[in-house]
């Protein structure tokens, strides 16, 4: 006899029919719940790829800067949105990438408005905004930054 049977049979004897539709409710929903899971599971995992688009870009800085507390060389970059709230960063031809915590704040632009902004703070220039197609977004460590004015401001245009 299976445990559930014997558990709605004992209780038979001690309690009265509300009690009995409530516990023999429970014993549904507890072989149902497993069933549902693995029913939607295809379904989850199918609509994943929809749930973000990845766009990638591509920057030529010509100057040393810093982001995500690491220094960058000057050089060709490329840039993807692959992980939520955040930015991969690698130099061309680097099979290495940093992810950059960004915060979404504004609409996107359009890809000929599309750049990167740095702003310079102790003779280093620092990775503080990207404007794109997917929207604007300040970098999470340079927040408490954001609206500063800087000495100087640096502007790379972004090629999609």
């Amino acid at each position: 006899m299976r445990v559930t049977k014997r558990f709605v049979q004992r209780l038979r004897g001690s309690a009265n029919s509300a009690m009995l539709a409530s516990c023999r409710n429970w014993v549904i929903k507890q072989r149902m719940t497993p069933l549902a899971g693995i029913l939607l599971l295809p379904l989850l995992i199918s609509g994943l790829g929809l749930a973000q688009t990845v766009v990638k870009a591509s920057a030529s800085i010509p100057f040393d800067f810093w982001a995500e507390g690491q220094k960058f060389p000057a050089g060709d970059y490329v840039l993807d949105s692959g992980f939520p709230a955040s930015l991969s960063l690698r130099l061309k031809g680097a099979k290495a990438s940093v992810a950059v915590a960004m915060i979404s704040y504004g609409d996107p632009v359009a890809k000929e408005s599309a750049k990167l902004l740095f702003a310079e703070r102790d003779g280093k220039y620092y990775l503080t905004e990207l404007w794109g197609v997917l929207g604007k977004r300040v970098v999470t460590a340079e927040f408490e930054h954001r609206g500063e004015k800087s000495n100087d401001q640096r502007e790379v245009p972004l090629i999609y």
